[in-house]
């Protein structure tokens, strides 16, 4: 009777695990990364409001948008030798169909010759804000307004620091 009660013991063991073990069921997935290509910006065109004549009472600002026609505002006159115009221009490389986004500088920067500063400020870029790679590459242009001061002084400014244009993908 003891043997008995030992072998049942032990078959209701071996059903339990045999019963458990086809309660188990197992899937399998794949595991993937796709590395694209980065993303890149560079410096085509720097950015030249070309030649301006200013006022001796009164300041004003030009205007140079992305594409490129000055308009301007106060005391400032556009001479008929224009100088190089030209916004700046940029190019995007990366992954073809892909979107990016464009920061430019959100406060002014600062020109400055020997004889003075003038700033540059409200910065503005087509494409505005956003960017797509259809081909793999794309043209950026920026434009902006120059604050010229009343009896700026003659001479060439520049920008000691530079003008950063940031992309990131979407």
């Amino acid at each position: 009777m003891k043997n008995m009660k030992s072998v049942l013991v032990l078959a209701i063991i071996v059903l339990g695990f045999a019963a458990s073990s086809f309660a188990q069921v197992t899937a399998t997935a794949s595991t993937t990364a796709t590395i694209i290509t980065p993303i890149a910006i560079t410096k085509d065109v720097d950015m030249n409001f070309g030649h301006i004549a200013v006022s001796p009472t009164l300041g004003g600002t030009v205007v140079l948008p992305t594409a490129g026609a000055r308009t301007l505002t106060g005391g400032v006159t556009l001479p008929v030798v224009t100088g190089t115009v030209t916004p700046a221009s940029f190019t995007v490389t990366g992954e073809g169909n892909s979107t990016y986004s464009i920061t430019l500088p959100s406060s002014a920067i600062l020109l400055s010759c020997a004889a003075g500063t003038m700033t540059v400020e409200n910065f503005v870029s087509t494409p505005s804000n956003t960017g797509a790679l259809n081909s793999g590459t794309q043209e950026i242009k920026v434009g902006a307004t120059l604050n010229v001061g009343a009896a700026q002084p003659a001479g060439t400014y520049t920008n000691a620091s530079g003008l950063f244009v940031t992309v990131n993908y979407n």
